[in-house]
């Protein structure tokens, strides 16, 4: 039986309290999982800025370089950073100790194949999750080294490439939570015609403002106040380890995951037409219709960013795209990045401003033609396998899906429910034609599952 929490293996990544869960042991043992079951050599390894990442990446180094491979140090990272360091240095992939945006208690473990392949449960990922919860040994004669490199000035080169031609004078409010992104934006947007209001820039793992999570409503407050103040055209936040990116109009409202993707769908599509999108099945009929328009095709995924990755490559897509903020591009490694998500629509934002429109213009257009519930309703239950055979049963006369969780496509309305892959915890999302539509499907389905027993979490 294995010595660790069983709760810190996740689906996408390890994550769990320090240093009850997640601790130098752990950490130790991953670097030795790393290097056993990919036969890696050389690894890369980064942390974002929480405090326990000291400690745990030299542990992970430790693993690494006892079980006789090399180990480059690429310090304080955002997650994106890694899967540049693992497609571009001479390595066999790497991990960065990272909690993403989850509290400053936690921390965790992210890794990445060479070439910045996703790996998933189902396949190394899991292979690698085994050999950690065996705490096997590995202790090579030859140990191996530890370098160091500066991945910044070549990350900034290779962010040259997304950024637009011409951007107009525009005053942008941005926000990076504390984490390690601030100097990356800084050097990103060096000589473009923006004015820059930064909140919590400085890097501080204790995150002093509370989770560092935009997608929570209850940060939203800082950000929309000071776009509005500033007479700001718009507002970026990127979350702790930088990898997913969000946006809020000039009015300081909240422009939705599911509405940046189909933008995200016709700019690419407009450059390449009849390219394979990837999409998962939360919210979908803005995502169809957008690549429709370009004469695209959509390949569904289900949910997690191993997977879609993966489906990307599979597929030869051009771009995948996720309600959470996750943004996956095939010009960046097919993998998500929050700063070539923030440089794209950045161009696209400042094309309808040139064009004497705005950001609200676009965001109100969205909101008419696909009203949607703006926050994916989560609820704690034990019973959520149960839950969703019993709406498969009720709404039986609808199209179904169960590829990823159950999804039922009537033409007015439609919605998908799915269990978490990491917690007893069960989402639903819903869209409808009109708004009519949807507050009565929305009030109709929170009543269904709720009779169940299931309660509303209150953190979205």
């Amino acid at each position: 039986m294995s010595i660790f929490d069983q709760s810190i293996f996740r689906a996408y990544d390890m994550r769990g309290t320090y240093p009850n869960q997640m601790n130098e042991q752990v950490a130790y043992a991953a670097g030795q999982a790393f290097v056993h079951i990919m036969g890696a050599k050389n690894v890369a390894v980064g942390r974002d800025v929480r405090g326990s990442g000291v400690s745990l990446q030299e542990a992970a180094i430790r693993g690494i370089t006892d079980a006789g491979a090399n180990a480059i140090d690429v310090g304080i990272i955002s997650t994106e950073m890694l899967y540049f360091a693992a497609a571009t240095l001479e390595c066999d992939g790497g991990l960065t100790i990272t909690a993403s945006h989850n509290p400053p208690q936690w921390n965790g473990i992210k890794f990445i194949g060479a070439g910045a392949v996703a790996l998933t449960k189902e396949e190394k990922l899991g292979e690698i999750y085994e050999h950690i919860q065996a705490n096997h040994k590995i202790s090579e004669f030859n140990k191996g080294t530890v370098s160091r490199h500066n991945l910044l000035p070549d990350y900034i080169q290779f962010l040259k490439r997304f950024t637009p031609a011409t951007v107009p004078a525009l005053k942008v409010v941005a926000n990076v939570n504390f984490g390690a992104n601030g100097k990356v934006v800084d050097a990103a947007l060096a000589g473009l015609p923006l004015e820059l209001i930064r909140l919590n820039w400085q890097e501080d793992g204790t995150f002093p403002k509370g989770t560092p999570d935009p997608l929570l409503p209850s940060n939203y407050k800082e950000i929309t106040g000071r776009v509005v103040e500033e007479k700001a055209a718009f507002g970026a936040a990127w979350d702790a380890d930088a990898d997913r990116c969000f946006f809020y109009d000039e009015k300081g409202r909240f422009f939705h995951g599911y509405y940046i993707t189909a933008l995200l769908i016709k700019f690419f599509l407009n450059l390449e037409p009849g390219k394979n999108v990837v999409c998962e099945r939360r919210l979908t009929w803005a995502n169809i219709d957008a690549a429709k328009e370009g004469s695209g095709h959509v390949v569904w995924s289900r949910t997690g960013h191993g997977y879609i990755k993966h489906a990307l490559r599979e597929n030869s897509a051009i771009f995948g795209g996720e309600t959470s903020g996750h943004y996956y591009f095939r010009d960046a490694f097919y993998c998500d990045n929050g700063m070539v998500t923030f440089l794209t629509v950045l161009g696209i934002f400042a094309k309808e401003i040139e064009a004497g429109r705005t950001v609200s213009g676009l965001l109100d257009y969205y909101l008419e033609k696909y009203p949607i519930s703006l926050e994916e309703l989560n609820y704690t239950t034990p019973d959520a396998a149960k839950i969703i055979q019993a709406a498969s049963d009720k709404y039986n006369d609808a199209e179904q899906n169960h590829e990823d969780g159950l999804t039922i496509d009537y033409p007015e309305w439609r919605f998908n429910l799915r269990m978490s892959s990491n917690e007893p915890v069960l989402r639903l999302n819903f869209e409808a034609r009109n708004k009519e539509e949807l507050a009565k499907r929305g009030q109709e389905l929170t009543t269904f599952v709720e009779s169940f027993g299931a309660v509303l979490r209150n953190d979205h």
